[in-house]
């Protein structure tokens, strides 16, 4: 896998999805690497700052995504009317409120409850950071400071970051490049039960709890895109296991030996 960031798009196409989610699973796995996982509630009671969901899809909402997907209780800013609609029409939020106080009432009882849930106000980040600032709520991590609409807010927020950081958040950078690379799969709709050669490959490498967990759980948090593809990340160490388990899947389809070349859909 390249250094380069993954374009963020809507997943509106077989095109566009696999981008899509690549971007999450890069959120989910920065995620793990930052808190221990618990097998059963992920990150439960972890709480999330995403940043600011914007007009068109960005960084926050493929973070939104993963926080989701991996048990944590996220908050986003979404200004923008726009941005608010989004969030609810591709289910990006589970709650669009007005005002902090609202958001936080939610987010207060599920981390207690341990359960994931993502909250969006419609209110800038930098004011949603000062007013989480002035209320003593200390968000687990946040996400790298996107980008401001002015110098002001863009100093603003460097410093609001800084603060959170000095109390024990951790700084969530989701470009950053995976361990090994990521393969991902057409999903099969004219018979579901049949698996590809790629996937058969990759469920079976991947049998760790995180993994499993994105495999199980993304699905449902993934939407459109996950009825057109799906895919996990194969480590460094794993890559020999791995064409092996390519080969042998792709010698036995529908119990037939077959030679035909597979192909990886890659990002």
């Amino acid at each position: 896998m390249t250094s380069e960031t993954p374009t963020i798009c809507s997943p509106e196409s077989e095109r566009t999805a696999v981008p899509w989610i690549e971007s999450v699973y890069r959120g989910y796995e920065k995620l793990l690497e930052l808190f221990p996982v618990d097998p059963e509630q992920g990150l439960g009671g972890r709480l999330i700052f995403a940043g600011e969901l914007q007009p068109e899809s960005s960084v926050a909402d493929a973070l939104v995504t993963a926080a989701n997907i991996a048990g944590a209780a996220t908050l986003v800013a979404a200004p923008d009317a726009l941005a608010q609609r989004r969030a609810m029409r591709d289910a990006l939020a589970d709650f669009v409120v007005n005002t902090v106080e609202e958001a936080l009432r939610i987010l207060k009882n599920e981390v207690r409850q341990r359960r994931a849930v993502s909250v969006a106000v419609a209110v800038s980040a930098v004011y949603l950071m000062e007013e989480m600032l002035r209320r003593g709520v200390q968000p687990d991590a946040l996400a790298a400071q996107q980008n401001a609409t002015s110098a002001h807010e863009s100093a603003q927020g460097a410093f609001l970051h800084q603060a959170f950081l000095r109390q024990g958040a951790r700084l969530l950078d989701a470009t950053e490049t995976f361990h090994g690379h990521f393969v991902s799969w057409r999903q099969e709709k004219c018979c579901a039960s049949r698996a590809t050669p790629v996937e058969t490959a990759a469920r079976e490498i991947a049998t760790d709890g995180a993994r499993q967990r994105w495999l199980r759980l993304a699905p449902r948090y993934l939407g459109r895109a996950a009825q057109r593809a799906m895919g996990v990340s194969i480590r460094a160490e794993e890559q020999a296991d791995w064409e092996a388990a390519l080969r042998r899947a792709s010698a036995f389809v529908g119990g037939k030996r077959l030679e035909a070349s597979v192909e990886v859909i890659q990002a």
